[in-house]
């Protein structure tokens, strides 16, 4: 292909129109068979990772170029087709999910405009709409009066927050605004001679066990490092950080000249979905002067509900906000905001350049951690727009439902137990059997942790051989559930990830399934039957291996 066909056939406007509108047809009708998905197909594609890993196995680079219409056809074959289907009203297993028909022409909108939103001179009206939509989101945290806003929209001067590419980001912004309060000569100096100079002998981070793990990636990057993020216990069942336990922690680390530079409340956990005590947590930032950031990546979103926004109280009084769009705002990805209470805060990255970001501009860059960006702040904006609060409210409603509706098809089952307390829309719950499901809830009464000694409330029943046994048989649940969450992915008619909790008895981690039913084609049919194949799965599991359980723990036989 010479330089001149090449630049006739597929530069704008200088390309065949016709031509064009064919490869557009190919591959609206690939993606809304994805979508749709018709015939069936397994929501894990076709054919196993290892032999999809064959298809990019080339390390040539190809010298010509290929007709599109060959180019989309393998598109489709070997990359649509191998895709996870995550807008499957099935897949309930992470925070990836569905998204209104709408947000193809979103997408397709922000390709073809393909604004540079670090700079005005490539973005224009994209500048404006990002200006609009972080003022509606810091108003939805924040509720600050309407001068407030009027002062600050498309004021040079003032930042009220960014747009990033997820919450990993976001949490780092805001940590990185802590850091530079915490240590106000770090950003010229290092984080070495800043703490040298400040008097303090360490600078840490708090946040509660479960923690995203991007608060220690932050950590990472900022000179922190891992080791200063405290780690604070969570109360069993509930997820919420255990706020004595934050008390005493807080004490001893300003006993032992320690700088706090953030208090990060979790307004959603990934794992369990559960919200820290914010409107407590912020009191004691207030009370100790500690920055205190609220990671809302996934339940900022509650905001937006009338009935459930009440889970978020406190959260007004946090310094930092994350929150994301391509999580329960049902955004495409990717999608993120970090918002900031003061106007001023992010003035200690602001920076500049003279041939873009120039002093007194309204270049989105000034306080941006990410240069070049997409204008993604578009299908926020379409969105908000196309849904109103209360489309968002009904949406997050039918979400939560899908989640109570999950949470009685398991406490009803015989086979079944739930792990976590249901806040949101995150549902954790292991297969049991019914004969180990009545032999733990039975131990459950027997037994309480009291500063990590094992007591037994009846004093009939040996402690130490009954905590072997609870040991041993948790071990071999994890080995069912993660056997069950295994053959019903490869199975591809549905999904649940899992992850790893505590339990009530010492030193004790369970693998658990973990579901996030926020698609709203999900009904509680399709979470029955999504039960009934686990159910299976796992009977499947103990017809195999219950034999040689009983040989490795006959004692089990005295207790069940």
């Amino acid at each position: 292909m010479n330089k001149s066909s090449l630049i006739s056939k597929y530069f704008f406007p200088e390309a065949n129109e016709k031509e064009f509108n064919k490869w557009a047809t190919i591959t609206l009708k690939a993606s809304l068979n994805f979508l749709y998905n018709k015939n069936g197909k397994k929501i894990y594609g076709l054919i196993p990772p290892k032999d999809i890993s064959k298809l990019f196995s080339s390390p040539f680079f190809p010298s010509k170029g290929e007709k599109i219409p060959k180019v989309l056809q393998e598109t489709i074959d070997n990359i649509v087709q191998n895709s996870v289907k995550v807008s499957h009203p099935n897949f309930i297993g992470h925070m990836t999910g569905a998204t209104p028909s709408f947000s193809l022409l979103c997408d397709l909108l922000i390709s073809t405009l393909n604004q540079n939103v670090v700079k005005t001179e490539t973005a224009l009206s994209a500048t404006y709409v990002e200006w609009q939509t972080l003022t509606w989101l810091h108003k939805l945290i924040y509720k600050r009066n309407k001068i407030f806003y009027q002062n600050i929209i498309n004021n040079a001067d003032r930042a009220i927050g960014n747009y990033c590419s997820g919450g990993t980001l976001g949490n780092l912004t805001a940590l990185l605004v802590a850091r530079n309060k915490a240590f106000p000569d770090v950003h010229k100096k290092g984080i070495f001679s800043a703490l040298l100079s400040s008097g303090f002998q360490r600078s840490v981070i708090l946040v509660s066990q479960r923690g995203h793990y991007s608060i220690k990636k932050a950590a990472s990057i900022l000179g922190i490092g891992e080791d200063n993020i405290i780690s604070i216990p969570c109360e069993t069942f509930t997820n919420k950080i255990n706020i004595d336990e934050l008390k005493n922690i807080i004490q001893n680390l300003l006993n032992a000249n320690t700088k706090i530079i953030a208090l990060v409340g979790i307004a959603g956990t990934t794992e369990t979905g559960n919200i820290d005590n914010l409107e407590e947590l912020a009191k004691i930032c207030q009370f100790h002067n500690i920055w205190f950031h609220v990671d809302a990546a996934w339940g900022g979103a509650l905001l937006l509900s009338k009935k459930y926004q009440k889970l978020l109280k406190g959260i007004s009084s946090a310094d930092s906000v994350v929150i994301d769009g391509h999580k329960f705002m049902y955004l495409s990805m990717s999608h993120s905001a970090v918002l900031f209470k003061d106007e001023n805060s992010l003035d200690s990255i602001r920076h500049s350049a003279n041939y873009i970001i120039r002093k007194g501009s309204i270049d989105l860059g000034r306080t941006t951690i990410e240069g070049s960006r997409r204008f993604d702040s578009l299908k926020l904006w379409f969105h908000f727009k196309a849904l109103g609060k209360d489309g968002y409210s009904q949406l997050i409603l039918k979400a939560i439902n899908n989640a109570t509706q999950l949470a009685e098809v398991i406490e009803t089952s015989l086979a079944f137990e739930l792990t976590s307390f249901l806040e949101t829309n995150i549902v954790t719950y292991r297969f049991t059997g019914n004969i180990l499901k009545n032999f733990l809830q039975k131990n459950y009464k027997l037994f309480k942790v009291c500063n990590n000694i094992l007591t037994n409330e009846n004093n009939n029943i040996n402690n130490k051989n009954l905590l072997d046994i609870l040991t041993k048989t948790n071990s071999f649940l994890n080995d069912l559930n993660i056997y069950i969450q295994k053959k019903q992915r490869q199975s591809g008619k549905s999904f649940v990830s899992r992850t790893i909790l505590e339990t009530v008895y010492p030193s004790q981690e369970i693998v658990v399934l973990r579901a996030i039913p926020f698609n709203p084609l999900t009904n509680k049919k399709i979470l029955t039957d999504i039960v009934k194949e686990q159910e299976f799965l796992g009977n499947e599991y103990l017809q195999k291996k219950w034999k040689g359980f009983l040989k490795r723990v006959p004692e089990i036989k005295d207790f069940i």
